[in-house]
Parts: structure tokens; sequence; C-alpha cells
């Protein structure tokens, strides 16, 4: 078993949740392994990399939804 000092602590990244217009929760729930983080918007906060990673994913799958719903539109 590994000794507390010896354990590799996690990278630390600082990320950013902006503000958006008509939502008023003032947070942002990521979920990673069954560990939530609750994070401010439109403040910076100090987060592991792996849960940065996740939040980058969730953006990017957000744009592939809004890029596939203007595909759709346009062939209406």
């Amino acid at each position: 078993m590994a000794k507390k000092d010896e354990i590799q602590t996690e990278n630390k990244v600082e990320v950013m949740i902006p503000r958006t217009r008509g939502n008023n929760e003032a947070n942002y729930f990521v979920g990673v392994n069954g560990v939530s983080y609750l994070l401010p918007r439109g403040k910076k906060s100090l987060v592991p990399d792996f849960v940065a990673e996740e939040i980058e994913r969730s953006r990017a799958a957000e744009e592939a939804m809004y890029e596939a719903q203007d595909e759709l539109k346009a062939k209406e």
C-alpha cells in the first residue's frame, strides 16, 4: 500500500465557466468517476486536469449538436 506522500497528486488546471444569458444557475455541475464538482459561473476555478478535459469534451459535444441542428434545419 502506498504511503500518503508517495501518492501522485493530480495536475491542477485553471478553468473559467462563462455566464450565459437566460441561465439563472450560479454554478456548473461536473461529475467524473463518481466525484462531483460544482464550479461557480463567471469565476476562475482550479480543478484537476481530468475535470478540465471533461469540461472541454462537453463543450465540443454541445458545439457538434448545434452544428447538426443547423444542418438539419438547412435541409428542411
